[in-house]
């Protein structure tokens, strides 16, 4: 779990989505850690019933994670098996990013993969047979008019990765393996609002294990079902069955009778869901190309967006440091194959991969420099890391502006190019004489600055001591992560405030439309609205846009602090 605020936002994404009994099993999770279900159920103080539904609906969306760990008997007892239960908060958080997820299936591969993505996102996990059901009933068609297009378009997003089989059920763990690791806080994080980023908790390890253990392959991840699989020459294996011996005949009618068996199984049984791992790769390569557009120009991030389409099939993990390094001639086929390069000249190609790796910007790599002089230098590699740092620094900076003014924006800068310095020096370089100590305590208690004393005497007398100030890069990245997960917290609550407030009223609205949709014939109240509730429904039309659109261009900082 990220923070604090992280945590109550979880915890409010899974009541809006689900209701309050299922938000009791996800904050006891949250703020203790994985737990057994007896200890749920006492911690909560749900009942039986309750507590298996809500276990089950969490399961079924991917937001708590189940797992076995195998203790070894004392003395003459047999070992045993316990069963414990773990929230997976970076999927919770994946809930208010669905609108951007749909948005990247359409924009790819179309609106029937969109739609096929949508009841993913909305059930959590359906068999295949259960998608093609779905689809049918929703266009108000027959299955099997409709099962070839399905499909064909399941085939294509499970060749996109954007759908998977899903993990494990019950993976199974060593006692040392479900120990949480000694809590550990970052040096320069704030002690009082706790530890802030995943990496850092003290149970993140834990749920890391947990995950690995529980996920397959990456070929049985994306493995397509049988029925999908088709013989590379149908008529040939036809005739090798008709000229075979009996015996061999018979052999292979029992083979194809378990292939059946197994494509029932495939389409029936194997449960599928959304790769979220897919869609952030998709969404860092959208920050990556938007800021090399904003740095430099827009042939720039064309040539960058084409790179990463070639070496994204490489890529192993969503937040890899490095692509793959490509020769300058696959960087140039590369470009030319794209719609945005098809045109482009070799020369602008060269010069603009040479700006990319220049030492002043550093977005490409050459793999001479980093695997060693026996490469020769002749090929780049997309340096992702260094493009997230530095939109990370414009981001942190536009904060700083915002709110304290340009002349905490240029002590802040000068002291992140600088390291340490003293406050006589921040005021020179700075230009900032005057105010520079009321401006460093203003950075210094929102903990985006820190001061260290080195003592000339053992009294430590201020008077005789140095004080340098300087930057911490990683406490102030935290400090913004929690900040943006406080913001979050507070659009959730705001809306659902206003949608409780206008509660008559947009039932209302409900009944008005059930109303349309039975038909004049039907015998079902007539429901009007006066003009005062008119305009309240215009309101909280309007205001309910303007939390969700807010919501949405928060996440895009979320994503870049905590998911890049």
């Amino acid at each position: 779990m990220a923070t604090a605020f992280g945590r109550k936002l979880c915890c409010d994404l899974i009541q809006t989505h689900f209701g309050d009994l299922v938000q009791k099993v996800v904050k006891e999770l949250a703020y203790r850690g994985p737990l057994a279900l007896q200890d749920i159920a006492r911690f909560s103080g749900l009942n039986a019933a309750a507590l298996k539904s809500s276990i089950l609906v969490l399961v079924q969306h991917s937001c708590v994670q189940a797992f076995k760990v195998e203790h070894e008997g004392v003395g003459t007892a047999p070992a045993r098996t316990s069963t414990s239960y773990v929230a997976i908060s970076d999927n919770i958080l994946h809930r208010m990013r669905f609108p951007k997820f749909l948005m990247v299936v359409r924009e790819e591969l179309g609106e029937e993969a969109e739609s096929l993505v949508e009841g993913l996102l909305e059930h959590g996990r359906l068999t295949l047979e259960q998608i093609i059901q779905r689809t049918a009933a929703k266009a108000g068609k027959a299955e099997g008019q409709l099962a070839k297009e399905v499909k064909e378009t399941f085939r294509s997003l499970v060749e996109a990765h954007f759908i998977e089989r899903c993990p494990a059920a019950e993976p199974s763990l060593q006692p040392k393996d479900a120990q949480e690791p000694p809590k550990k806080v970052p040096r320069g994080a704030a002690k009082v609002r706790g530890p802030i980023l995943d990496a850092q908790d003290a149970g993140a390890e834990v749920i890391q294990r947990i995950l690995r253990a529980a996920s397959a392959s990456e070929t049985e991840r994306f493995q397509l079902p049988i029925t999908m699989v088709t013989l590379s020459d149908p008529a040939l294996a036809n005739d090798l069955v008709d000229s075979a011996p009996t015996g061999q005949k018979r052999k292979h009618e029992t083979l194809k009778m378990d292939s059946k068996t197994a494509a029932a199984v495939d389409e029936k049984e194997v449960l599928w869901r959304v790769n979220y791992e897919e869609f952030l790769r998709k969404l860092r390569h959208q920050t990556c190309v938007e800021m090399v557009k904003t740095r430099i120009d827009t042939g720039a991030a064309a040539i960058l967006s084409a790179m990463l389409q070639v070496t994204r099939k490489q890529e192993t993990s969503a937040r890899q440091h490095y692509s793959v390094p490509l020769s300058m001639d696959a960087i140039v086929q590369a470009v030319r194959s794209s719609p945005e390069g098809q045109h482009m000249p070799l020369e602008r190609i060269r010069g603009v991969v040479s700006q990319l790796a220049a030492d002043g910007i550093g977005y490409l790599s050459r793999s001479g420099e980093r695997a060693g002089p026996s490469d020769g230098g002749n090929s780049y590699a997309i340096n992702m890391r260094n493009i997230i740092e530095a939109r990370q620094k414009n981001e942190v900076e536009g904060i700083i502006l915002q709110r304290f003014g340009r002349e905490c924006c240029r002590i802040y800068r000068l002291l992140s190019i600088k390291g340490q310095l003293e406050q006589k020096q921040i005021g020179e370089r700075a230009m900032a004489p005057k105010n520079v100590k009321e401006l460093l305590y203003r950075l210094l208690k929102e903990q985006y600055v820190q001061v260290q004393e080195i003592a000339k005497t053992s009294e430590h007398i201020a008077i005789k001591s140095i004080f340098l100030w300087k930057v911490n890069h990683r406490a102030v990245l935290y400090r913004v992560l929690d900040d943006l997960y406080h913001a979050a917290t507070n659009l959730c609550l705001r809306h659902g405030h206003e949608i409780q407030k206008e509660q008559e009223v947009l039932g209302l609205v409900d009944q008005l439309d059930a109303t349309r949709e039975a038909g004049p014939d039907a015998h079902v109240p007539h429901v009007t609205l006066t003009s005062t509730q008119q305009e309240q429904v215009r309101r909280i039309s309007r205001i309910t846009s303007i939390l969700d659109a807010s919501l949405l261009k928060l996440d895009d900082a979320i994503l870049l602090f905590h998911d890049f």
